[in-house]
Parts: C-alpha cells; structure tokens; sequence
C-alpha cells in the first residue's frame, strides 16, 4: 500500500509539473489574445463598418512581428536595452522577466545562442555523471593549453536552469545524450521526476 501511494505520489507530481507550465502558458496566450481583442477590435471594426472574425489572433501576430522588426534594427535595440535597464531596478520585475527571457533565448536562439546537443559529462566528481548543454566547439587558447579537442559544456542548476556553470570538457570524454533539449530541461527543472518517455537514463 506504501508503495503504490508513492507511486501515485510521483504520477501525480510528474503530471503536475507537466500541467503547470502547459496552463501558464496558454493562459498567457488567451490573455494577450483577449486584451488585443478587446482593445482594437471596436474600433477597427466601426472603421470598416463589418465584423472580422479572428481580429485579435491577427492583430496578435502583428504586434508580434512588429516588435520582432524594431527589435532587429538599432534604435529599436536601444530601445529595448533602455526598458530592460529599468527592469532590472525593479526587484519583482527582474526575477520574473530576465529567467524566461534567458530560457526562451537558450532553447529557441538562434544557431550559435541554443544549446546544440545534450551530453553527460563527469561532473563534479569521477564517477558522478552530470547533464549539460554543448554550446559550442572548443575555445582554441584553451584547446592550445591542454592539447585536446574540447567543447563548452553549461550545466545548469536545479530548478533553475537558466543559472549555471560553463564548463570545457575534453571531447573524447563527453557522452552524447538521444535525447532533446527541452525534455533534459524538464528533467533538470524536476530534479529528475520528469523523465523523458523515450529513453531512461541508465
């Protein structure tokens, strides 16, 4: 009977975990969708005198890929670099903002920002094995020192993996994970409860 209500404990934990960012998410997208909405489609609508179904999904989109294009061009990088220098005076709004800012960016970067490969590397210890993210190939001083091929390997902290240490791991010695990035996130947010349905860590 202990053992099945541990097991059920652990689905139920596991489940929770998966649901909660899930909900957060699609609540942030219904909220956005029910703002814009809300705002703009009256008075767009009294504009061009007929109802346009699916006018906040639109407007969405746009907002979207407006913000994508002044972000891309310099004044709207100074921009966004001035309004992120007074988050971050604001306590609340820099422990919230500034984590997924760094998460979203980490698995959704561009080429040379994500994470390339998911790997175990022996950490902190030799017969410790830890998981990290190969960001990229080696750096060549530090190559040049050690005379190895070597790659930069993040480990990030449990729960939290934006936070972290950047380590440079002879190549030979990391082992390649099948396994993608975002399923070792929740692993390592999970502190291991989540585990990816397709392989089992040995």
């Amino acid at each position: 009977m202990k053992k099945m209500f541990k097991e059920i404990r652990k689905i139920f934990l596991t489940g929770l975990l998966v649901m909660i960012p899930l909900l957060i998410t699609i609540y942030s997208i219904l909220w956005m969708l029910n703002k814009v909405d809300s705002v703009f489609r009256r008075p767009i609508e009294e504009l061009l005198g007929f109802t346009i179904y699916g006018l906040g999904i639109i407007i969405t989109v746009g907002i979207i890929l407006l913000a994508g294009v002044i972000a891309t061009n310099y004044a709207g990088h100074k921009l966004f670099g001035t309004t992120e220098y007074f988050f971050k005076k604001i306590p609340i709004v820099r422990s919230i903002y500034f984590p997924i800012k760094q998460l979203t960016q980490t698995i959704y970067g561009s080429a040379n920002t994500a994470f390339r490969k998911v790997v175990l590397v022996r950490y902190p210890t030799p017969g410790v094995y830890t998981i990290g993210f190969v960001t990229s190939t080696g750096v060549e001083n530090i190559e040049d020192k050690i005379g190895k091929a070597t790659v930069s390997v993040f480990i990030p902290t449990t729960p939290n993996p934006t936070s972290g240490m950047l380590v440079a791991v002879p190549e030979e010695d990391v082992i390649v994970l099948d396994m993608c990035v975002e399923d070792a996130i929740k692993l390592v947010v999970s502190g291991g409860i989540a585990k990816p349905s397709s392989k089992k860590l040995e």
